[in-house]
């Protein structure tokens, strides 16, 4: 690409990736995560550009997983990128350690190998539209062009049609929600939920299934129900499967409206879960069939799903077993930690 003009982004749950992708737009061009663009560039080819770069911090102030191998190689790098100009927005969110803490990282690398800061790097606690309008304000005037981006997608009525437990004789209770909103499109992969707590509002973020246990398609979650050390529950899963009554509303973000990571071209996958996050992985997989249907391709796609008891967590066991009759999957293979035969994901592998 020679292109001047570089726009990245470091995105973990869609936030970042949403607002650069409404960004490029503006710009006529393209936005790529930081990984995406160098699994096909050194990094030496980001001399001579004009950087922008959007980044979320997740963990512990760790880059999001599409950011890593860049970090890693950025890290390690002496590339001389003296003529290189960057901007940089860094999202995250005051209320945890850690804030921005990612985005400064990026920045001090940048520095470190001789690049020019063009802009103060911006901090943008919970998506705050006045920050980021400030961002594209000085933005627009650095690069002389009008910027109208929208810091997010606006929030949506959803209401809850349904709640069942998968597991009732567990000891850690897993639920399926089918919400329902005509506003989401039908591949929205993953939403933000608005919590009521006591007189302020959470947010929290959720992978959407895309099927329900009995193998129908809609706006489908797998929740657990979360108790921290001192027995006190997890305040959004509590309020998702133990307050919220079915037919009452609910706020809802959809914060990625593409089937995200998904190959460019049809190839067999490793699908690896365990307890709640069998959520992602079918919606993943529900998407993958619908852009490159498996018996079509030629596709052999493997499932490892862990959980704890083999007796009591064998959930969505009718659904997955249909899929692989069906030629969705070719291999479902199901890892218990207790029980008889103790076995995890890796030893499958």
């Amino acid at each position: 690409d020679d292109s001047a003009l570089l726009l990245l982004y470091a995105s973990q749950g869609g936030q970042a990736e949403t607002l650069a992708k409404h960004l490029a737009q503006n710009l006529n061009t393209r936005a790529e995560s930081l990984d995406a663009w160098h699994a096909h560039h050194p990094l030496k080819m980001l001399g001579g550009k004009t950087l922008i770069l959007i980044a979320s911090t997740t963990g512990d102030g760790d880059p999001p997983d599409n950011a890593i191998r860049f970090t890693r190689s950025l890290q390690k790098s002496g590339a001389a990128l003296a003529d290189t100009r960057y901007h940089l927005l860094a999202l995250g969110d005051k209320r945890y350690p850690h804030y921005c803490a990612y985005g400064h990282l990026l920045d001090q690398e940048l520095e470190r190998l001789g690049a020019t800061r063009e802009s103060p790097v911006t901090t943008v606690d919970n998506l705050d539209p006045q920050t980021i309008a400030y961002w594209q304000k000085q933005l627009g005037e650095h690069l002389q062009t009008a910027l109208d981006v929208p810091a997010q997608p606006p929030s949506v009525t959803a209401t809850l049609a349904s709640r069942t437990r998968l597991n009732p004789a567990s000891e850690q209770a897993l639920y399926h929600l089918r919400l329902a909103s005509a506003e989401l499109a039908a591949d929205t992969a993953l939403i933000e939920i608005t919590i009521p707590h006591k007189k302020d509002e959470l947010r929290r973020q959720y992978s959407v299934a895309s099927i329900a246990p009995d193998g129908s398609r809609g706006l489908d979650l797998i929740i657990r129900l979360q108790t921290h050390p001192d027995g006190t529950p997890g305040t959004g899963s509590h309020y998702l499967t133990q307050t919220l009554q079915p037919g009452e509303a609910l706020k809802i973000r959809a914060l990625t409206h593409h089937p995200a990571e998904l190959p460019d071209a049809p190839r067999p996958l490793i699908l690896i879960a365990s307890g709640s996050g069998l959520a992602g992985i079918l919606g993943i997989l529900t998407r993958m069939e619908a852009r490159y249907p498996a018996r079509e391709h030629n596709l052999a796609h493997w499932l490892i799903y862990g959980e704890r008891d083999p007796e009591h967590d064998r959930i969505y066991a009718s659904c997955l077993e249909k899929q692989r009759e069906d030629g969705v999957l070719t291999w479902l293979d199901r890892t218990y930690s207790r029980g008889k035969t103790r076995e995890y994901a890796q030893q499958r592998l």
